[in-house]
C-alpha cells in the first residue's frame, strides 16, 4: 500500500473562497497529496463555542473550495476544532450558552471550555455533528479536546463539575461531596474503589456519547475519527480503549490519529520517547485500523520544526505502522499556500521515500527487543502518597524505553518472552503471576520498581530482604565505581550518580547474601556509602539486575553508563533475542518482525555524524540489504559486511538505514 498524504488546513470567512479554491487546485497540481483536512474555528480563528449559525457560515463559505478539490481528486474531512474546547485562553461562552463550565479537582471552573455531560451542549453538538455530515466528508474527526485532562487554567483538567458529582453519587449510592470523592481517589495505599468507580463513571459517559455521535455522523454518510493524546494521560482518565473503538466505528476499523511527536524541532534523545509512544498506540489499536498519526507543526514554518526532522516524524510513522500521514505544514490563518512552495517541494521530495517505507514496514510488524511492558490500567492500580492530587494517577511508562535506547538497545513496550525491563510505579499495574512469569526470565529494575516488588511479597525473587531510600541530604553519595568487568566498561570506571533527576533519591537494599555487588557508591573522598548494581540468579532460574537510581529521571547517558547497561542486558539476555547497536552517541536500534519478514532501522539521533556502526540484531534476524536514507528523503545503497555498517557519505542527525533480509 502507498503511502497516504493529508494536509491539514484552515481558510476563514474573511477569505474569498474563489481565490482559496484556486490556490488548492495550484497546491495539488503540486504535491502528492490524497487529501485535506479542513478545520473550522481553529487556533486564531476560535472565539469559543459557535453558534449554530455561524456554523452554517462556516460549513457554506467552505464548500467552493471543497469542491475544487474533491474535482482535483483528493478527499476532503474536517477536523472541527473543539468539542468541549481545548483551554479557555482568553474566550467566554456566549451569553446564550448557559452550560456547565469544565471544573478540576479543587472546584475552579473554566470561561470557555465547558462539561461534557451538561444535556443542552450535548444537543448543540450532535446539531452541529448533525450539519457537518451532509457535506459528504470523509471523516469527521472528534479532536483531542474530548480528553479530560490538560484543560488550562485547570490544574490537571475536570470534569469534577456539580453535574459529575450527582452522577458518581446516584451510581454509588453516596452523597460525597467533590472533595471526598478525590481525597480518596489519590489517597495513599491500596486504590480507593472509588477511584475505579469514578473513572468507569467517566469512561462510560464519553463511550455512550460517542456511540451516539457515530450513529449521527454515520446517518449523514461519513464516518467519525479520533485524535489521542499519549497514553499514559488516557490512562489517569481511565480510558478503555476497546470500548472507545467499538463506540467509534462500530465493526469496522476504527480512524486514530495519535500524537507523538513535539510540535516544534526537539533534541535527539527525544527520539526514544517517540518511538515508545507510537509503539504504545500501536499495541493499543486492533490489527485492522486506519491509524495516521500526527505530523504537527505549530506554531508554523521551518523556524519551529525543521524538514530534515518532519521527514523523520514521517519515516518513523511508517515504520511503526501507519496507513496515513496527517500533515501540518501550513497554518491556520488561511495564508497563501504559494508563500512557502518549499513545502510543497518538500513533499514531493519525500513521497517516494514515504511509499517504499508503507510497502516495507506494513502494518503486521511488531517491534522486537528489551520488554518495557505498561497496561492502559495503570492508573486505576497505581498507590500513591496522597499528596499529589489527580495529576499523581498519571503514571509514567517509558523511562526504560528512553535509558536502554540511549544505549543502543532495542526496546518495545510489549512484554518480551525472554527479557524485560520495569521502571517506576508502573510495577503495581501488573499481577502477581505476570510479575513471577518475567522473575522466571530476564528482569531489570530500578529503584522503585525493587521496592514495588518487595512490598508485593516478591523480595526472595529479586534478591532483596529489605530496604529504603537515601537521598542527598542524609547520605552523600556523588559517584557510582564498577568493580566487575563483566558488567562494566572497564573495573574502576566511574558513573556521576551526583545532583542528578535520576539520582535523586536511590534505594538501598538489604541484599540476600548470594546477590552480587557489581558496582558501589561513593562519596567525594571516594569512600563507599551504599551498593550500586546488584545482579541475582534467583529459585524460578530468572536473572535479575537492579539498579538503585530511578529510571524516570532524565537520562543521563556516557561510555561508562551504556556499556554497563549493554553488559548487563547481555547477561539477563544470554540467549541475545533483544537487539541492539553501537558506534556513536544517541543511535536508536528498531527490529520488527512478522510471519513473513524481517525489519531493521538504526537511526542517528546525534548531531554527531555516524561513519561506522555495528548491528547486533536478534537471534535468528538475518540482513543482507542496508538501505541509507537522507534528510532529503534520498535512498542510498550502504554496505554491510556481516555485523559492519559502513556509511559513505556518513549519516546524519534524523537520518537512518532500513535493513531488510
Amino acid at each position: 500500500m502507498p503511502s497516504h498524504f493529508t494536509l491539514r488546513m484552515q481558510f476563514g470567512l474573511h477569505q474569498d473562497a474563489a481565490v482559496v479554491a484556486e490556490q488548492l487546485r495550484r497546491l495539488l497540481r503540486e504535491a502528492p497529496v490524497e487529501e485535506i483536512m479542513f478545520f473550522y474555528f481553529a487556533e486564531e480563528l476560535n472565539d469559543g463555542h459557535d453558534r449554530g449559525e455561524r456554523i452554517r457560515q462556516w460549513i457554506e463559505h467552505s464548500r467552493p473550495y471543497r469542491r475544487a478539490v474533491a474535482e482535483m481528486g483528493a478527499a476532503v474531512s474536517l477536523n472541527p476544532w473543539h468539542s468541549v474546547l481545548h483551554c479557555d485562553r482568553g474566550r467566554t461562552l456566549k451569553p446564550d450558552q448557559p452550560w456547565q463550565p469544565m471544573v478540576d479537582q479543587h472546584g475552579r471552573a473554566c470561561q470557555a471550555v465547558v462539561c461534557p455531560l451538561d444535556p443542552e451542549w450535548r444537543r448543540y453538538y450532535d446539531e452541529s455533528l448533525r450539519l457537518y455530515a451532509q457535506e459528504d466528508f470523509r471523516v469527521i474527526w472528534i479532536d483531542d479536546d474530548i480528553r479530560y485532562h490538560n484543560h488550562d487554567p485547570l490544574e490537571w483538567g475536570g470534569c469534577f463539575c456539580p453535574l459529575h458529582v450527582a452522577e458518581f453519587n446516584r451510581r454509588a449510592g453516596t452523597q460525597a461531596t467533590r472533595e471526598e470523592i478525590v481525597a480518596n481517589c489519590t489517597a495513599p495505599g491500596p486504590p480507593h474503589p472509588w477511584r475505579e468507580r469514578w473513572m468507569d463513571m467517566w469512561d462510560d459517559l464519553h463511550v455512550t456519547m460517542i456511540a451516539q455521535w457515530r450513529e449521527t455522523v454515520e446517518a449523514g454518510g461519513s464516518r467519525l475519527g479520533l485524535m489521542s493524546s499519549r497514553p499514559e494521560s488516557h490512562a489517569a482518565e481511565g480510558r478503555r480503549w476497546g470500548k472507545w473503538w467499538r463506540a467509534l466505528a462500530g465493526d469496522r476499523p476504527p480512524a486514530h490519529r495519535p500524537h507523538f511527536w513535539g510540535y516544534g524541532d526537539v533534541a535527539g534523545p527525544a527520539l526514544y520517547t517517540s518511538i515508545a509512544v507510537l509503539q504504545q498506540n500501536r499495541s493499543l489499536q486492533p490489527d485492522a485500523v486506519e491509524s495516521g498519526p500526527e505530523i504537527e507543526c505549530f506554531p508554523y514554518g521551518r523556524w519551529n520544526k525543521s524538514f530534515r526532522q518532519v521527514g523523520a516524524q514521517m519515516a518513523l510513522a511508517h515504520i511503526l505502522g501507519s496507513t496515513h500521514l496527517n500533515l501540518s505544514l501550513y497554518d491556520f490563518m488561511g495564508n497563501d499556500p504559494a508563500d512557502e512552495p518549499e513545502r510543497a517541494e518538500f513533499l514531493r521530495r519525500w513521497r517516494p521515500l514515504c511509499d517504499w517505507l508503507a510497502d516495507q514496514f506494513p502494518l503486521s510488524l511488531r517491534s522486537v527487543g528489551v520488554g518495557v511492558p505498561w497496561s492502559p490500567d495503570m492508573s486505576r492500580r497505581l498507590r500513591t502518597d496522597g499528596s499529589g492530587g489527580w495529576q499523581s494517577l498519571t503514571c509514567p511508562s517509558r523511562g526504560w524505553a528512553r535509558w536502554l535506547g540511549a544505549a543502543g538497545q532495542a526496546f518495545s513496550v510489549v512484554a518480551s518472552p525472554a527479557v524485560n525491563a520495569l521502571g517506576g510505579p508502573v510495577a503495581w499495574s501488573f499481577s502477581d503471576d505476570q510479575l513471577r512469569a518475567w522473575l522466571a526470565q530476564g528482569l531489570l529494575l530500578d529503584g522503585e520498581a525493587a521496592s514495588i516488588l518487595l512490598a508485593r511479597g516478591l523480595g526472595d525473587l529479586i534478591g532483596v530482604r529489605g530496604g529504603r531510600f537515601i537521598a542527598h541530604g542524609e547520605v552523600l553519595y556523588s559517584v557510582e565505581q564498577c568493580l566487575d568487568a563483566e558488567f562494566s566498561l572497564r573495573p574502576g570506571a566511574q558513573i556521576s550518580v551526583n545532583a542528578h533527576d535520576y539520582a535523586r533519591r536511590l534505594f538501598q537494599a538489604e541484599l540476600a547474601p548470594d546477590a552480587r555487588v557489581v558496582s558501589d557508591l561513593r562519596n567525594p573522598q571516594q569512600q563507599v556509602v551504599g551498593h550500586g548494581l546488584a545482579v541475582y540468579r534467583n529459585a524460578l532460574g530468572g536473572r535479575v539486575a537492579i539498579v538503585p537510581w530511578s529510571a524516570e529521571g532524565a537520562v543521563m547517558m556516557n561510555p561508562q553508563r551504556a556499556a554497563q547497561l549493554a553488559k548487563v542486558m547481555g547477561y539477563l539476555d544470554p540467549g541475545e533475542t533483544r537487539g541492539w547497536a553501537e558506534g556513536g552517541a544517541w543511535l536508536a536500534a528498531q527490529f520488527l518482525a512478522d510471519s513473513e519478514r524481517w525489519r531493521g532501522v538504526i537511526w542517528n539521533a546525534s548531531p554527531d555524524a555516524a561513519r561506522v556502526i555495528t548491528v547486533h540484531p536478534p537471534q535468528g534476524m538475518h540482513f543482507t540489504t542496508a538501505t541509507q536514507v537522507t534528510a532529503d528523503g534520498e535512498r542510498i545503497a550502504a554496505r554491510l559486511q556481516g555485523a559492519r555498517l559502513t556509511l559513505e557519505p556518513p549519516l546524519h542527525q534524523w537520518e537512518f538505514v532500513a535493513l531488510t533480509e
